[in-house]
């Protein structure tokens, strides 16, 4: 089978996943709408295509069998920190009122990419997949162009669920009476913390 035929079944992996990535994707979509939450998908794409490039050339030891513990740290951290986000924020009129005037400037496009590249690149879960797929090609593939075709095809995937992921999330929207919003705003939220705990709670059991 081609390699990049191959990429995009892996991908799959990746397109079911129900981790951070998605939840955030998800809600972004339904306040900002779903051509602002791509902005967020692309920033998670270079975020995926950078990780690919550093452990493709052979630093998988950023990753390895066991994550960098700074970088367990600040992921915990940084979900954390979004989860405590989503649990704070309200909206009310007058919110909503200048959050319309903000994104209507190219600076809510900016947020919505930095979001999505901090909220992969700072995942250790992603440079460990990342990393197993990077030894895979090498291993599997006899030839470099076999295995960026490869990376290619997963990328596709990803890129193409998430897409459909954050049009289906925002066509949601209309069903979705301000208190249910409320309450999956909350819920995404403490799932996300919840997350941010586990990477804190294993990496401290490992220094035991």
């Amino acid at each position: 089978m081609p390699p990049y035929l191959i990429g995009l079944s892996t991908g799959l992996i990746l397109a079911v996943s129900t981790g951070p990535v998605f939840l955030t994707l998800i809600q972004k979509s339904i306040d900002h709408g779903y051509k602002k939450a791509l902005f967020f998908v692309l920033g998670v794409g270079i975020a995926d295509t950078g990780i690919i490039a550093v452990t493709w050339f052979g630093m998988t030891k950023v990753t390895g069998d066991t994550a960098n513990p700074w970088m367990v740290l600040a992921g915990g951290l940084l979900l954390i920190s979004f989860g405590l986000v989503f649990l704070i924020k309200k909206e009310n009129p007058e919110e909503l009122e200048i959050e319309t005037r903000i994104k209507k400037k190219n600076f809510a496009h900016v947020g919505l990419l930095g979001q999505g590249f901090m909220l992969g690149a700072i995942n250790p879960i992603v440079w460990a997949f990342w990393a197993a797929m990077s030894n895979y090609a090498i291993v599997t593939f006899t030839s470099p162009r076999g295995e960026l075709f490869y990376f290619f095809g997963i990328l596709s995937t990803v890129w193409l669920t998430d897409s459909l992921k954050a049009y289906y999330a925002e066509k949601l929207k209309k069903y979705l009476s301000p208190k249910v919003k409320r309450y999956l705003r909350m819920t995404i939220g403490i799932v996300l913390i919840a997350f941010g705990l586990k990477l804190l709670i294993q990496e401290g059991i490992a220094y035991l």
